[in-house]
């Protein structure tokens, strides 16, 4: 029985485990989303400065190689950030879980808890201790000394 708790025990902390690394991982996926939605954003936003200046210079009759440069090699370190970015969200979205991840180990000095007898056959108090500190009075289940609650069948003891 024990080491069906202790499978379960396991497997239920790998479980959370993966949960939480999935859930962060949706989390940096999500960051990453945000930082490329704003890049694209300020390109947007370059190249509708671009077109504004581009028209506004063509109409005067102005049209200076400088201002285009400066606006184009704005529009390429973005688009070479946007590339950057990219790359990292598929580098995020293509992890797997790694296997060597798993539940923690299980502690070398833990002991379960005595098995409970069946409450059809209730237990007598051993010699010398008193029947309300050692023997839950509904269930005949051992509990332990000062404790509160009988841990088989929930019985208030104090």
């Amino acid at each position: 029985m024990s080491d069906f708790v202790e499978s379960a025990k396991n497997f239920v902390s790998a479980t959370v485990s993966r949960t939480s690394w999935e859930a962060k991982k949706q989390l940096r996926v999500r960051g990453k989303q945000g930082e490329l939605d704003k890049l694209l954003k300020q390109r947007r936003q370059l190249l509708e400065d671009m077109t504004q200046t581009v028209m506004n210079l063509y109409q005067q009759g102005a049209l200076s190689d400088a201002q285009l440069s400066h606006l184009c090699a704005s529009i390429l370190d973005v688009d070479r950030d946007i590339k950057d970015r990219e790359a990292q969200l598929q580098e995020i979205r293509s992890e797997t879980y790694p296997k060597e991840q798993t539940a923690p180990a299980p502690s070398a000095d833990y002991t379960p808890p005595p098995a409970s007898p069946s409450p059809a056959a209730p237990q007598t108090p051993p010699s010398g201790a008193s029947p309300q500190s050692s023997i839950c009075p509904k269930c005949g289940s051992a509990v332990r000394p000062n404790a509160l609650y009988c841990r088989s069948c929930g019985a208030k003891l104090r």
